[in-house]
């Protein structure tokens, strides 16, 4: 660590006993449950603070917001809007408070942007990168969580603030002088816990509950697919309440389980069985439980992401049970995992010497492709990039190396670790020194197994695809007229739940999916048609169409497909469509309009304004 300074705090204490003022440079080691955030809004300062989820941020602003006619917060969140933002940046709130998720940070500078005060954010806000472990935790599902980043470090003051001692390795933290702020608590016991290792998941977990009979769980199993499988197996969806993204709350809904939030909600709203994945492990808040049965359940051969890091997520997770003011807390914290010693594990020198190996390759192909100089050449070469194993540690935005995924690449080596043996997990739990591991651990054996269930199916309770649940509802939308308004609303809804789904299903469009008879399979193939048949591909097509239309002159609708429709016809390209959208792959176009010529004639249509390639 650089520079490293440590705070001590008291047990129970907030981190305001100890620390008056954020400061910047700084990245802050702190417990779970001492008050950072709450601590950065009290100071009289503007504050910009980046929050993993969105849950997060609802819950701090519906809390810190209660009662008052203007809100003295403003949450970033998907469907606030820019306009939103520079409401609240005009307002007569003293001290600004934007509370964001990084996926919605750039609303936040086109804000800026609007007002014209950009230099001026970066200036006078300060800038808190809260709980910024998941950047390294999340980023190789989640690209876009280190969107702020390259902005974080135009900031004159800012701070990165972690639950875990995972250090960022972007070297330019050293550059600007970072030092790091360790907030260590003194006289803290350590949590007991419960492992149980097992080659079956779902039995072991059925065992469990035979033996607890509890009146109440809370179960954290990344999985959605995972979730609703342990539920049917048990036969408990009456019982059950499920925590998870939008995206999987749609998906859900379509599989029939109506006990889903996104949201937290208060203790009395709990359920028997309450089942949360990975967005909730950190810094949402659970109050008013002081009694918690906190399960974590991990499947190595079902559903890998579902491992958790004793140092860092186990932590987290049992941390969001907060303890009451003046109050205590008695967590009771199971661990059910099955193990497997197949995962691929290294140590950390090598995982580095090996992906700067990968880089000297990358690096040999761009200094190439910057030195081709035909269309078709570049496409080879572009084609090579992306699939090259480098490219998932390159940031697409500015090229630069993108160190949090290289770091996420040392984390997920070190969580698998952890998982190839009974023995190394329990010497994960016992090296953080947190924990104490309670005699009723045990290793249990059955004859059905997890690893081979995994190659026989996967899994018959498994939720099915959005897209083949959402297909009986699209053709009758699409028999009910899609240009009526109420299917057009109806449209809209499902692009809300099922974003990705309807995406899928856009690239293969409604009337082709009427002549597949709307069928799941026919689609599926059509789609990987359509993925085959790249259009960048066909360059004769690219010189044909560069060969018939005009920089400068006007085309009619009919006349541009016409030309169109004839190279399409030429090359038996069937799959594309004759149409503006399809010219604009290939040329920048005007907008239809209307202009007269030397001769006074007038000619309404589209221009293309300049080549998008050179062939």
């Amino acid at each position: 660590m650089m520079n490293k300074k440590i705070i001590r705090l008291a047990y129970g204490k907030y981190i305001n006993s100890v620390l008056g003022n954020i400061a910047g440079n700084k990245i802050y080691f702190k417990i779970t449950d001492c008050g950072f955030t709450t601590l950065e809004i009290k100071l009289e300062r503007h504050s910009i603070i980046i929050e993993p989820n969105k849950p997060v941020i609802q819950d701090k602003c519906n809390e810190l917001n209660s009662g008052k006619r203007k809100p003295s917060i403003r949450s970033v969140v998907e469907g606030v809007r820019v306009d939103d933002i520079v409401e609240y940046l005009q307002s007569d709130v003293e001290y600004k408070k934007i509370m964001t998720t990084p996926e919605s940070f750039t609303k936040v500078v086109q804000a800026f942007e609007q007002l014209g005060i950009l230099d001026e954010m970066y200036r006078f806000y300060f800038m808190l990168f809260d709980e910024c472990e998941k950047t390294v935790q999340d980023i190789d599902y989640r690209k876009s969580i280190i969107l702020p980043i390259n902005h974080f470090f135009k900031f004159k003051n800012k701070a990165f603030v972690s639950a875990t001692p995972i250090p960022p390795s972007d070297p330019r933290f050293k550059e600007q002088g970072f030092k790091d702020v360790v907030i260590k608590e003194i006289g803290a016991p350590k949590q007991d816990i419960t492992v149980k290792t097992t080659n079956n998941v779902f039995l072991t977990f059925h065992k469990y509950l035979l033996e607890s009979k509890d009146k109440q769980y809370f179960i954290f199993l990344n999985s959605t697919h995972s979730i609703s499988a342990l539920i049917e197996f048990l036969d408990i969806k009456s019982e059950s309440l499920i925590f998870c993204s939008e995206d999987s709350k749609g998906k859900l809904k379509l599989n029939g389980y109506t006990n889903v939030k996104t949201l937290m909600v208060k203790k009395d709203k709990f359920m028997k069985f309450n089942f949360f994945t990975s967005r909730f492990n950190s810094a949402v808040d659970i109050k008013g439980i002081i009694n918690p049965h906190i399960i974590i359940i991990t499947d190595c051969f079902m559903a890998e992401h579902t491992k958790v890091d004793p140092s860092t997520e186990v932590v987290q997770i049992k941390g969001r049970f907060r303890r009451p003011p003046n109050g205590t807390i008695s967590r009771k914290l199971t661990h059910i995992t099955n193990l497997n010693p197949e995962l691929i594990v290294s140590d950390e020198t090598t995982i580095r010497e090996d992906i700067q190996r990968l880089k000297v390759v990358y690096d040999a192909l761009n200094t190439y492709r910057n030195s081709v100089t035909t269309f078709a050449a570049r496409q080879v070469v572009d084609d090579m990039l992306d699939k090259s194993l480098f490219s998932s540690y390159v940031d697409r935005t500015s090229g630069a190396v993108n160190h949090f995924a290289i770091d996420n690449a040392v984390f997920q080596n070190n969580v698998n670790s952890c998982y190839i043996s009974r023995e190394s997990l329990l010497a994960a739990y016992k090296s953080n020194k947190l924990f104490n591991i309670l005699k009723d651990s045990e290793n249990l054996h059955f004859i059905l197994n997890d690893s081979d269930k995994a190659k026989i199916d996967d899994c018959k309770r498994k939720l099915k695809p959005s897209l083949e649940l959402l297909m009986p509802i699209l053709r009758k939308l699409y028999n009910r007229g899609i240009e009526e308004e109420e299917v057009a609303v109806e449209l809209q809804s499902i692009k809300k739940e099922h974003p990705k789904a309807l995406e899928i299903f856009n690239k293969v469009g409604f009337d082709r999916a009427k002549e597949l008879g709307f069928k799941y399979g026919l689609i599926l193939n059509e789609l990987k048609q359509i993925e085959e048949d790249s259009e960048a591909k066909n360059f004769e097509f690219i010189r044909f169409v560069y060969s018939k239309f005009n920089i400068g002159e006007t085309y009619t609708a009919a006349r541009l497909k016409k030309i169109l429709q004839e190279g399409i016809d030429k090359f038996k390209l069937f799959k594309l469509k004759p149409s503006i959208e399809l010219l604009r792959n290939y040329f920048e176009v005007s907008d239809y309009s209307c202009r007269r010529d030397a001769t006074g004639k007038k000619h309404c249509g589209y221009r293309p304004l300049r080549k998008l390639f050179n062939a």
